[in-house]
C-alpha cells in the first residue's frame, strides 16, 4: 500500500501543528522554561544528558520526566521522586553508557535500574532526546495506531499496565522507528526526522483524529 497525496499532506500538516508543550526546568535557578520550540527543548535536554557532570545528567533525566508529564497533574511528584531516589551509581552508569558514542538500547538503559525508568514509554523518550534523527517515542497513545491484527510493527506490541521492555517489544520499537524513517524518506525526501514522523502521528491522536492516524499508519 501507499499514501495518497491527501494523506501525505495531512501527515505533513500534523507534524507542523505538533503542539505538545515545549518546556523544561532550570533546576539551578528553580524556574520553568517555556522554550521557543521543541528544537530548543531537544538541544537543552540533550546537552544535559551527554554532560560529563553527573549533576547535569541528573537534571537532564529529570527533565525528560518533566517534559513527558507536561500535561499531567502529578508531573512534579514524579520529577521529585526521581531526583530523590536516583543515585550516583545510576548516574555514573548512564554517563558511561552514553559516553560510548553509540545510542544505547532500551534494555541497556533499563538495566541501570533508575527510578521512573522501567518501561518503553519513558526510556524511549531518553533515546529520542539523545538522537531524534533516528529515534522516537513509543507510548500508549501511539500504540493506539494499531488496535487490532495487522502487518505493521505496532500490531505486534504486547502491553500490560505499561509497555514493558521485552525481546519482542524491543524488536517492535526498533521496527516502529524504522517505519517512521521509511515514511520520512519515501514521502518527505528526508526533510523530516524519525521523531517528526512520530510526532505527527501523536498529534493526530491528541487532536481526536485517531481513525485518520490509523488509516495513514497502515497504508504507509
Amino acid at each position: 500500500m501507499a499514501l495518497n497525496q491527501r494523506q501525505v499532506a495531512e501527515l505533513d500538516a500534523a507534524i507542523a501543528s505538533y503542539a505538545f508543550p515545549a518546556v523544561y526546568f532550570d533546576f539551578g535557578a528553580h524556574v520553568p522554561i517555556a522554550a521557543a520550540s521543541m528544537r530548543d527543548v531537544e538541544t537543552s535536554i540533550r546537552r544535559m544528558l551527554v554532560s560529563d557532570n553527573v549533576q547535569q545528567i541528573r537534571d537532564g533525566l529529570a527533565n525528560v520526566i518533566y517534559w513527558g508529564y507536561a500535561q499531567i497533574a502529578y508531573r512534579d511528584v514524579r520529577v521529585g521522586r526521581f531526583r530523590e531516589r536516583v543515585t550516583q551509581d545510576h548516574l555514573s552508569a548512564f554517563r558511561t553508557l552514553v559516553a560510548a558514542g553509540v545510542t544505547p538500547t532500551l534494555a541497556q538503559i533499563a538495566a541501570i535500574g533508575m527510578p521512573e525508568y522501567s518501561g518503553i514509554s519513558f526510556i524511549s523518550k531518553i533515546l529520542t532526546f539523545l538522537n531524534p534523527i533516528q529515534f522516537c517515542v513509543l507510548d500508549k497513545q501511539l500504540a493506539k495506531l494499531a488496535p487490532g491484527p495487522g502487518n505493521r510493527a505496532l500490531h505486534r506490541l504486547s502491553m500490560g499496565t505499561q509497555i514493558q521492555i521485552t525481546s519482542n517489544n524491543e524488536g517492535v520499537y526498533n521496527a516502529w522507528r524504522a517505519e517512521c524513517a521509511e515514511i520520512a524518506t519515501r514521502y518527505f525526501d528526508g526533510r523530516h526526522r524519525v521523531v517528526d514522523i512520530e510526532r505527527g502521528f501523536f498529534q493526530f491522536v491528541q487532536s481526536g483524529k485517531l481513525e485518520l492516524a490509523q488509516q495513514i499508519y497502515v497504508a504507509a
